[in-house]
């Protein structure tokens, strides 16, 4: 039986039962050595996640993404990618100060974006299966949980209920170093809720899965997974983007897409060898 947790106001996180507001500094420790995963509660207006869900809802049919189906019919669960080409709010979405900020201090000022995709549970989808995330699902265990290798970000674009295939996590999870077995996630899951226009940020080890949509309309979130610059992106064309995304791109935009990795490396050379 999964149990509920719920955040409304305020960073969040959970220290031995107790839900407390957190600063970037403490989220950060607590991705590594607590429950491995906060809530960000209203980060932006519900009226913005309402516009990119609609956004996405209509783009929901391309056959395929990253060359596979994008529906999968087994568990009624679509993806969305591509959404670099969508609109200027998901530009803005995946640079957002307060993600930056914790993606910054957990991965360095040098991450780059791994993946960059929506997710859509129609009504009756089952469970994805519970997972780690890129690159740890491509590598062999045990893995450490320093330094962090990736972040991943869900974006709530509607509330996150129990019915409606809300996130399951394991708290803590990351720090075991190893990739989950269903007897353990299905005894120790619980039931991760917030509003929408909310995040959920989380170290790439965290045991998660999501949870069955009982209602009858469908949910929709957005992935985003940050990386280490050295890390090979899961999307090997994340940084083919229309023109008209490049001209307008800030430069933390374009560090996320990895333009920058060659100027990066000298500073990193630079770091290491002065003098």
């Amino acid at each position: 039986m999964h149990r509920m947790r719920t955040a409304r106001d305020g960073t969040r996180i959970f220290r031995e039962g107790v839900l407390t507001v957190a600063t970037p500094a403490q989220i950060v420790a607590e991705l590594s050595d607590g429950n491995g995963y906060a809530i960000l509660p209203n980060l932006i207006p519900s009226s913005d996640a309402a516009k990119a869900r609609e956004i996405l809802l209509a783009c929901s049919d391309t056959p395929l993404v990253k060359g596979l189906p994008a529906r999968n019919l087994a568990t009624g669960q679509r993806t969305v990618g591509g959404l670099l080409h969508r609109g200027e709010i998901f530009e803005r979405l995946v640079q957002h100060p307060a993600l930056m900020e914790i993606g910054e201090a957990l991965l360095g000022d040098d991450m780059t974006l791994s993946s960059y995709a929506a997710r859509i549970l129609e009504p009756g989808a089952r469970e994805m299966g519970a997972h780690i995330d890129y690159p740890y699902w491509a590598m062999k265990a045990p893995f450490a949980v320093r330094p962090a290798l990736m972040l991943q970000v869900i974006w709530m674009m509607q509330d996150f209920t129990e019915e409606n295939g809300a996130t399951l996590v394991v708290p803590g999870s990351q720090r075991r170093g190893i990739p989950p077995d269903a007897a353990t996630f299905a005894k120790e899951a619980i039931v991760v809720t917030g509003s929408s226009g909310s995040a959920i940020v989380s170290h790439g080890l965290l045991w998660h899965d999501t949870s069955r949509n009982r209602s009858e309309m469908p949910r929709v979130s957005m992935l985003i997974n940050y990386g280490l610059k050295v890390i090979r992106p899961m999307e090997p064309g994340i940084a083919s983007v229309p023109d008209e995304v490049m001209e307008r791109a800030s430069p933390k935009l374009r560090g996320l897409l990895g333009l920058d990795f060659a100027e990066s490396l000298r500073r990193d050379l630079a770091r290491r060898y002065v003098g």
